[in-house]
């Protein structure tokens, strides 16, 4: 490539600096702040500017205990797959953002044995909100997250995947495969899905499914007690997660 052969110059000694910094993160993580200044020799400022202007990018992180870490876009870096661990350090930060804009519970989910998995929240700040926990489990076909998560699903995956019974959770569960095809059809065309008291009495949600060869089948959803749910926020909401969706699937190679 023209120009690689000539000797560097004082310009790209940040870019040196920089990438350096990446491969201390990548031998260990998190480091401290100190740990780095004394490791790359450079002045605590400038140092500060670095780790800011890195994190921007997405190339490194706060891991919330004072130390910095690989961020979102090292982690996707030339990756053929990510681990359930890295999906969480991919997507943590848009679930943050849309609880902010939203002030709303955003959750972060896999399939699991035909069951939605819950991985992560963010919670709404709302006196009268949504608190499921990591680990919560609700049979897939009554939820918008489990619906967004099987409508993704390739056809012989999809088959062992559904229930051979559909228990009525609510008064409004789907409880046929007939029913259940017909609103995966709908979700597919829609490319987002929704449960109306579904799953739970008095809670709707929205949910799009993160699709990438390197990801793990996920879902994002929001969800909304019904006293609050107008259509105008669950336009608002359908917009945000599918905002969101680009958003993460950005970060990873095409």
């Amino acid at each position: 490539m023209a120009g690689m052969s000539e000797r560097p110059g004082p310009s790209v000694k940040s870019a040196e600096r920089a990438l350096r910094l990446v491969e201390l993160l990548a031998e260990r993580e998190p480091r401290s702040f100190t740990e780095l200044y004394r490791a790359l020799d450079m002045p605590k400022s400038s140092l500060h500017a670095l780790l800011a202007s890195l994190a921007h990018q997405g190339w490194v992180a706060d891991d919330g205990r004072d130390g910095v870490s690989l961020g979102y876009r090292a982690r996707a870096m030339g990756l053929s797959g990510l681990d359930e661990s890295d999906v969480l350090d991919l997507v943590g930060d848009v679930m943050t953002q849309l609880r902010v804009h939203l002030d709303e519970t955003v959750h972060l989910a896999r399939l699991d044995d035909g069951d939605v998995l819950y991985l992560a929240s963010r919670y709404s700040r709302q006196a009268l909100g949504v608190r499921f926990r990591p680990g919560r489990r609700m049979p897939a076909y009554a939820t918008a997250l489990g619906k967004a998560l099987l409508a993704a699903l390739p056809a012989p995956e999809l088959a062992a995947a559904l229930p051979g019974e559909y228990a009525a959770l609510t008064p409004s569960t789907l409880t046929s495969a007939a029913a259940l095809t017909a609103e995966l059809d709908r979700v597919r065309a829609a490319g987002y899905a929704e449960d109306h008291e579904e799953g739970t009495v008095g809670l709707q949600c929205a949910a799009v499914a993160l699709q990438h060869a390197d990801l793990p089948l996920v879902a994002l959803s929001c969800s909304v007690p019904v006293p609050r749910m107008t259509d105008a926020k669950r336009a608002a909401i359908v917009e945000a997660l599918l905002a969101a969706r680009a958003t993460v699937l950005g970060r990873l190679r095409p």
